[in-house]
């Protein structure tokens, strides 16, 4: 049964994702990483105590499935002849563990083609005898859908710095900023900024665009690796929203003022709602929430059409 995982991921952000969840199906203390930076990783990402070793493989392209087939299976046939070709540095690495599999670990399978050839390619592997593998080992081909209750339960974890939030582009800002919210934008910031110059509210109106777009990335990051969190995040959001639209945000404070009590307020409710989701990423939701109302309206200021 294939669940609704991440597909696309690029090969160091996949690597980091997969050694958290081999590190919760086999525990922590019992993941070894195998670092690259002095002579590559011996084909080898990490291994384990109980006699696995993985590789990691983020295809590029997963939606195209002879393409990803192809790439996965070249992995492989790369990869397990380093077994043979890394004896020696492996067999101090393993320092007498005997090892029983040898797991290709992508995001996705689709291909039956792609485990036959791996087991295939294991099989070849295991007629060579290497000394630090078991008379049982196997080569394999797993995926997130082989991880579901370690995903699942990641996914339920609170959130520290590492949340992977696309940038918005140069691009990508100067697309919106040509849409009728970012003339409904122009207006607002006209009355909360009227005595700065048009260059200068030109450069603020960027500012609030980038952060529209790029909170938009956070939510659906969020929303992606961690679903129950990101339900907690829109409702206290449409709640403030909800408020913000019952009482208005008319007042004697001046409207750049009433922007920073807006935003405080916002931060402020998804500080208690999630207590433990990154700093950097609650600023990231609460600033683009807040370039979100100004372009739908639910932020008004006195003298708004």
């Amino acid at each position: 049964m294939e669940h609704n995982f991440r597909r696309t991921w690029d090969g160091i952000a996949w690597q980091r994702h997969a050694h958290i969840l081999v590190q919760m199906r086999h525990g922590a203390s019992n993941v070894q990483r195998v670092p690259d930076k002095v002579n590559g990783d011996a084909g080898l990402e990490f291994f384990t105590l109980d006699g696995c070793l993985y590789q990691c493989f983020a295809p590029e392209d997963p939606g195209n499935t002879p393409k990803t087939s192809s790439a996965m299976k070249q992995k492989a046939t790369r990869d397990l002849p380093k077994l043979k070709e890394y004896e020696d540095t492996l067999a101090k690495l393993l320092c007498g563990l005997k090892c029983s599999r040898w797991i290709l670990f992508c995001p996705v399978l689709d291909d039956k083609a792609v485990i036959a050839h791996v087991r295939a390619k294991g099989a070849e592997v295991a007629a060579l005898g290497l000394s630090f593998l078991s008379a049982d080992f196997e080569a394999l081909v797993q995926s997130q859908d082989d991880f579901t209750a370690e995903a699942t339960k990641l996914r339920e974890l609170p959130i520290g710095p590492d949340l992977l939030i696309a940038q918005p582009s140069e691009e990508e800002i100067t697309a919106q900023e040509s849409t009728d919210l970012v003339v409904t934008l122009d207006g607002k910031l006209s009355r909360a900024y009227p005595l700065v110059t048009e260059s200068k509210r030109t450069k603020i109106r960027r500012t609030y665009v980038k952060n529209h777009i790029k909170g938009g990335n956070t939510l659906a990051s969020l929303k992606s690796e961690h679903p129950m969190l990101w339900e907690r995040a829109w409702q206290t959001i449409s709640a403030e929203e909800s408020r913000l639209e019952m009482l208005g945000a008319a007042g004697e404070a001046a409207p750049a003022e009433r922007l920073q009590e807006s935003l405080s307020r916002i931060e402020e409710g998804l500080r208690k709602d999630l207590p433990h989701v990154a700093h950097s990423t609650l600023t990231a939701i609460s600033a683009g929430t807040l370039s979100d109302w100004l372009m739908r309206c639910p932020l008004d200021f006195d003298g708004d059409p």
